[in-house]
């Protein structure tokens, strides 16, 4: 009797083990469960990778826009400039722009055998680590190789030029939220600088106060 039972638990136990083993329900849950990180990651890099571009852009038409707007004018007020810096939060709407963006406009007049001079400079906003790559208002212009000539002239004697530097830290809309570490670790800290070049339309130079 007592080998009787014991070759019956051994059967129904032997049974129980064959069938967890073959058993396959719950194994997509397991499966998505595992995945289910690596999806969270691809998302939240997709969305951030996307408007780090858009945001690319968005400062790609603040230099180029502003820049275009200065340049059409002989002389500018520095009312008129204030008004056409506080445009910006426009061009830059959906995104926040103060305290996170700068504006430096630039003008620039070419002088014969000297580098070229500064002779106006606007900005809008201030970033404490940044500061225009052109040079300082009164100083000298530091462009970049493109505008030299082959006999070593930057620009023209009294040829005018209007520069807009723009400054912008990205920083992830997901930063420490989820986990998203990773994309913190990735994306924060990311400076977009953008420049734009314009000729005067109806003068020599532009002025500004």
């Amino acid at each position: 009797m007592k080998k009787l039972i014991q070759k019956i638990g051994a059967t129904q136990v032997g049974s129980f083990a064959k069938g967890f083993i073959a058993n396959c329900s719950g194994v997509a849950m397991t499966e998505f469960a595992m995945l289910l990180p690596l999806i969270f990651l691809i998302a939240v890099g997709s969305f951030e990778v996307s408007r780090y571009a858009l945001m690319t852009q968005k400062m790609d038409r603040i230099s180029a826009t502003v820049a275009d707007l200065v340049a059409r004018d002989e002389a500018l007020t520095a009312a008129e400039m204030d008004n056409l810096l506080d445009s910006i939060e426009h061009l830059a709407s959906p995104f926040e722009f103060d305290g996170l963006g700068m504006v430096v406009v630039t003008s620039v007049v070419g002088r014969d055998g000297k580098d070229p001079l500064i002779i106006g400079q606007k900005s809008k906003g201030s970033l404490a680590d940044k500061s225009s790559l052109i040079g300082s208002n009164g100083g000298t212009a530091k462009l970049p190789a493109v505008f030299t000539d082959q006999d070593g002239q930057t620009l023209e004697n009294d040829e005018g030029l209007i520069v807009t530097e723009v400054f912008y830290k990205f920083s992830p809309f997901f930063a420490g939220a989820g986990g998203s570490y990773i994309a913190d670790d990735f994306l924060s800290g990311i400076d977009i600088y953008r420049q734009s070049f314009f000729r005067p339309r109806f003068s020599e130079r532009t002025t500004f106060e």
